[in-house]
């Protein structure tokens, strides 16, 4: 697009490395030019408030509802998160000057001292357990976002906006059939798990079932860490974050599920989602998603074509 500002010719063009503005060079003075690219980015910067709320805020719930809308596929980014701090949490390492400094007498974790690499290590282990659970629920909210088109669902009957912004609880109620055997069994096991790692750190480190969020004060006993579970209906005692089962159980189950989901649940979707393909809700896309997921063989060869032809577009190659 090309355009005038302040008696100079100017152009925005969208090439193969992004947007690009081009401003024109007069007497050879850069910065002058410099200043004339800075002033043109502001004012279109402030100009975007207006457009957004009087062309895109009153178009948006029209667009959602009839499916003009496009998910990016996130796949890769936030599979790589899971995947590092999984990795940290497996292996956990310990550098001398962290153990020196935690020596016996100067840090204490969930009321024990830390006298040695090991149980840094294990603190390690811990956090990073945590941050892996946290990514792999991101991820699997991003999953169930992006599979909807592939469970039939309709944006003109169902708010996907709703949808984007509800629970990961609510989403697999509605990608998955909790009347299904396999369905509920594994929705049961990852709500255990959300519940002693995710939840409890992110509602304040105050444990639910499982941990040390509170000392009851026992007559005759002492200060007991115990986890809460509806306020007082049960406590548990709880001594040790994270053990090196918790962690494989953690990481067994996340295995499990993704195998599941990839090979027998979800194939075609986890198919078309680990390509790092878009996913678009139109009806068109829709249509052509039920044609293509009659064979496996089928939708191999659309993701193919799907795939090409987004390289195409990614290389500006029309």
């Amino acid at each position: 697009m090309n355009f005038l500002f302040q008696g100079r010719q100017c152009e925005l063009a969208l090439e193969k490395f992004g947007l690009r503005l081009y401003v024109e060079l007069i007497d050879n003075d850069e910065t002058q030019a410099t200043q004339t690219a800075n002033k043109i980015v502001k004012k279109l910067s402030s100009s975007m408030r207006a457009v957004e709320s009087l062309v895109l805020a009153p178009a948006a719930p029209r667009l959602f509802r009839s499916g003009q809308a496009t998910v990016i596929n996130q796949h890769t980014s936030l599979r790589r998160t899971y995947e590092y701090f999984r990795e940290r949490a497996s292996n956990p390492f310990v550098i001398e000057d962290e153990v020196k400094h935690f020596g016996a007498g100067n840090g204490i974790a969930h009321g024990m001292t830390i006298q040695s690499g090991k149980q840094l290590m294990q603190l390690h282990s811990f956090h990073d357990l945590v941050a892996s659970v946290n990514a792999y629920l991101s991820l699997l909210e991003h999953h169930m976002v992006l599979a909807l088109p592939f469970q039939g669902f309709d944006p003109s009957k169902h708010s996907l906006e709703k949808f984007i912004g509800s629970r990961w609880g609510d989403k697999y109620a509605q990608v998955f059939d909790l009347t299904r055997k396999d369905d509920k069994r594994y929705y049961d096991r990852l709500v255990e798990v959300v519940e002693r790692w995710r939840n409890t750190y992110s509602h304040g480190g105050f444990e639910k079932g499982h941990g040390s969020s509170v000392y009851l004060h026992y007559e005759g006993i002492g200060a007991i860490p115990v986890g809460l579970s509806s306020a007082t209906e049960r406590a548990g005692i709880f001594f040790m974050p994270a053990t090196d089962e918790d962690i494989n159980h953690v990481y067994e189950l996340f295995d499990e599920f993704d195998a599941w989901l990839s090979d027998t649940r979800m194939r075609f979707a986890m198919e078309w989602i680990t390509n790092e393909l878009q996913v678009r809700f139109d009806p068109a896309f829709r249509a052509e998603l039920a044609e293509a997921m009659e064979t496996p063989e089928q939708f191999s060869k659309y993701v193919e074509y799907n795939a090409y032809r987004e390289d195409l577009a990614a290389n500006m190659d029309y």
